[in-house]
């Protein structure tokens, strides 16, 4: 009984022996699942930081994106409302221009008025000195005139 009280004691302990073992293993087990999986979970850490970098950069590039659009937008209003300025000059510019062809030919229509009323001045001042001519010419015979009346009138009482 002895004998057999040690069997079963020495199977019982051969038993938890090998429950320990196993036991054992399966904790090793675990422990190296448990690693790889902190490992793992690192890395996904890690990956998630660089994604999280990335999708910000990705937002400042879009926002960027749409300052630039917005940027476009209101450089090309504003090329369109200079357009328009530059467009409303020139016609404005036109219609100086007309008017300044307008203004040469009536410079040069009065031009030639002036030098037409020149050339009549310049003949009435030859006719005018003529009839001054003629009136001096006129006031001597007059004189002539005048003086021979004298003499006759002077000589008409001596003469019944």
């Amino acid at each position: 009984m002895r004998n057999m009280l040690t069997i079963v004691l020495v199977v019982v302990a051969a038993i938890l022996g090998f429950f320990a073992y196993q036991s054992s293993q399966k904790g090793n087990a675990l422990q190296a699942d448990l690693a790889a999986r902190t490992e793992a979970v690192a890395a996904l850490e890690a990956e998630k930081v660089t994604l999280t970098a990335d999708v910000a950069a990705l937002k400042a590039e879009a926002a960027a994106a749409v300052q630039a659009a917005s940027d476009a937008a209101a450089i090309k209003a504003e090329a369109a409302a200079l357009q328009e300025t530059v467009t409303a000059l020139e016609g404005e510019k036109t219609k100086l221009a007309e008017m300044a062809a307008t203004l040469e030919r009536e410079r040069t229509d009065l031009s030639q008025k002036v030098m037409a009323l020149e050339t009549e001045k310049t003949a009435l001042a030859g006719r005018l000195d003529a009839l001054e001519a003629e009136k001096a010419a006129l006031q001597t015979r007059v004189d002539d005139l005048q003086a021979r009346m004298d003499e006759l009138s002077a000589a008409e009482p001596a003469n019944p």
